[in-house]
């Protein structure tokens, strides 16, 4: 009889960190049966003070380790003390999703890593294709619905231009097949007129719907995934780009403007475009008839599997 893993979840409260950490957690349970515990934490700088003050109260605690936890798993810095604190107590591996600050690398026995971040080597860095998340390949993909996921605002990576980007997605629509039914929505960082814009858009066409973000539940997105076999995301989303692209939708990334052009986002697209993962909007541009069926990425399992390669091997036979 296979062991039953032990697993401690520490959630900070942010979506997109939330969803790696459980979509390893779900791909895990493929293999191996598991016991998860589920830790939420505040995301506030005098919480982490605390945290932290109980990591070094507890490397100054000579007390022995319970054994009680075989995984404590987090994705984020507030998740950083939580994922060392318990993992020590309990004689837990400690897992991180993210590159962790220099000096605390050694502290974890493994980070998932996403290559756009380049880290050096190191035995217990794993280096994955994108962030792992919670999607899944259902095969019930539909040519006639297509899907297209706007982001926003952020000063720091990129330059908004919310008139060119509804240009761009007018192109895709008009250029698409009159059967195609499309689903737009906006996201937490999209600015108001580029919400009223999609949807006056969306108002004068019968095989357009818009969705605000606001409106719309938990798991709504991962339903349009499993449904659209063409999806568009602009590039500043591209956790959503990784997420289309493992539930085995045919993606195309809508471009914006990057304030610098050596960073990750940009690294990031690029390998998408060169592995031909991805599609870019200019190559759709000069062949639009071009057909992919999806790339099969699904980093969740792959790291499922480096941790049941380390630790649980039994699990995989």
């Amino acid at each position: 009889m296979l062991k039953t893993f032990r697993i401690t979840a520490i959630l900070d409260g942010s979506p997109g960190h939330e969803k790696q950490t459980e979509g390893i957690i779900s791909a895990l349970e493929k293999y191996a049966c598991a016991e998860v515990t589920r830790v939420k934490i505040k995301k506030t700088f005098l919480s982490d003070i605390v945290s932290w003050l109980k990591v070094v109260a507890g490397f100054c605690k000579k007390s022995g380790k319970t054994q009680d936890v075989d995984f404590v798993i987090g994705t984020g810095t507030h998740t950083h003390p939580h994922v060392i604190r318990m993992g020590n107590a309990g004689g837990a591996k400690k897992i991180i999703c993210m590159l962790p600050a220099g000096f605390l690398i050694k502290m974890f026995d493994l980070c998932f890593v996403p290559n756009h971040d380049r880290p050096g080597p190191g035995e217990n860095i794993f280096l994955t294709v994108g962030p792992p998340n919670i999607s899944e390949n259902k095969q019930i993909h539909r040519k006639d619905t297509g899907l297209i996921l706007v982001g926003g605002i952020d000063e720091k990576s990129h330059v908004w231009d919310s008139d060119k980007i509804c240009g761009v997605v007018e192109q895709i629509v008009s250029s698409a097949s009159a059967t195609v039914n499309w689903t737009v929505s906006s996201s937490p960082r999209t600015p108001q007129e580029m919400d009223a814009k999609l949807s006056r858009f969306a108002d004068g066409r019968d095989n357009v719907s818009f969705f605000r973000f606001a409106d719309t539940q938990k798991g709504w997105v991962e339903e349009q995934y499993d449904m659209s076999g063409i999806v568009w995301v602009t590039a500043d989303s591209l956790s959503m780009v990784y997420e289309a692209l493992t539930a085995g939708c045919t993606t195309g990334i809508i471009p914006v403007k990057w304030k610098q052009k050596v960073n990750k986002f940009a690294f990031s697209e690029q390998y998408l475009y060169d592995h031909k993962i991805a599609i870019s909007y200019d190559d759709w541009r000069q062949n639009k008839d071009r057909i992919r069926s999806g790339s099969g990425l699904n980093e969740s399992d792959r790291c499922a599997r480096e941790i049941l390669r380390r630790w649980g091997s039994e699990s995989l036979q």
